[in-house]
């Protein structure tokens, strides 16, 4: 067997068994107008292309699917699950909601069951579970939510994040962009969301090694 083909050969052996195989990995990012990217470069409009999954995609070199729509509650995502995100199979999930349920006065108690319910269909013992905050107390409070309705969340995401081993809760999306790079009052610009991306990928990068 000459060099020639010796490489050959051992460059076909790493095609097929793979070097870095994370691009096979699939991430699904459920959420609402933070998800869609909304306000990034025009008011009032969604912008995928500048969303965080876009940016998220850039930073983790994985297959990142942006399933975000505008103004949804958490009950409005338990319905789509089965359609638009099992379906896909995702390797990983991050669950970015609530914001819409606090603004449409839902009761945190119905948020929270909403929530054990998408995480109970989307957990098959091996799908990587990341639990999104859409606050932090900059945030929350700019958003007056009062403090025992955070309080409330508070537990609610403790309780949830420890449901299951595969779940991970991502407590602060907003550091370095609350009130720095903001469209409108609780919606980043494009730098935002590049910053809430390298947030996200901070708390998720180590488990991308596993794939």
């Amino acid at each position: 067997m000459n060099n020639i083909f010796k490489a050959s050969l051992f460059a076909v052996i790493i095609t097929v068994v793979g070097c870095g195989n994370s691009k096979d990995v699939i991430l699904i990012c459920l959420g609402d107008s933070l998800t869609t990217g909304y306000g990034a470069t025009t008011k009032y409009l969604d912008d995928e292309f500048n969303s965080y999954p876009a940016y998220l995609k850039k930073r983790a070199d994985i297959t990142v699917i942006n399933e975000g729509v505008s103004g949804s509650t958490t009950s409005h995502s338990l319905a789509r699950v089965d359609s638009d995100f099992l379906s896909k199979n995702p390797n990983m999930i991050i669950i970015l909601l609530g914001a819409n349920d606090f603004f449409g006065n839902i009761p945190v108690s119905v948020t929270q069951s909403n929530l054990q319910s998408i995480i109970n269909k989307v957990d098959d013992g091996n799908r990587k579970i990341y639990l999104a905050k859409f606050y932090n107390n900059e945030a929350a409070t700019a958003m007056s939510i009062p403090s025992d309705t955070i309080t409330q969340y508070n537990n609610m995401f403790t309780i949830l994040a420890s449901s299951s081993s595969n779940i991970t809760l991502i407590e602060d999306i907003w550091a370095g962009v609350w009130e720095i790079h903001m469209s409108d009052n609780i919606h980043p610009n494009a730098k935002g969301y590049e910053i809430m991306a390298d947030n996200i990928y901070d708390v998720i990068k180590s488990d991308l090694k596993q794939f």
